[in-house]
């Protein structure tokens, strides 16, 4: 094989590696599912649980099921269950009482929700994204996401 010949199998073969080592990059760390709950539940505002509870006393449960996942982000199996549980008589889960088998400690949500929302109404979405990357863990995105829906 001619030299030029060799000189593109290497070249396609660094791409090759170049493409890989992009996607494991790309590749998220583990979520933190206690965290990421505990922010789901912060979309729960007083009128939307209120809402919740009335949809499924009149047995409209998919859309309490609807109302639960556009407010607070969650998946449908997770929200399913949640709205099952209202209706065997359970409250909605708020971010101040949620438990998780983990052990998170529920109290430091009662002090950064009040914070995130209060850096978001003064315009600094910024600085409230930094302080509950610090406070939790979260990639980028997920803490953009989190408190853009707050």
């Amino acid at each position: 094989m001619p030299t030029w010949g060799w000189f593109i199998v290497a070249l396609v073969l660094i791409d090759a590696a170049v493409l890989a080592a992009w996607f494991l990059a790309r590749k998220s760390p583990r979520k933190n599912a206690a965290s990421t709950t505990q922010l789901k539940l912060s979309g729960l505002d007083g009128s939307a649980r209120d809402e919740i509870y009335r949809l499924v006393g009149e047995k409209k449960k998919i859309h309490a099921i609807k109302l639960f996942r556009e407010r607070t982000g969650a998946g449908l199996k997770e929200a399913k269950d949640i709205v099952e549980s209202v209706e065997r008589g359970n409250a909605l889960p708020s971010p101040g009482n949620y438990v998780v088998a983990t052990g998170l400690d529920t109290r430091a949500w009662e002090d950064i929700i009040p914070k995130l929302r209060a850096l978001k109404a003064e315009g600094r979405a910024i600085a409230a994204i930094k302080l509950l990357r610090a406070r939790t863990g979260l990639s980028l995105r997920e803490a953009k996401e989190a408190v853009d829906k707050l």
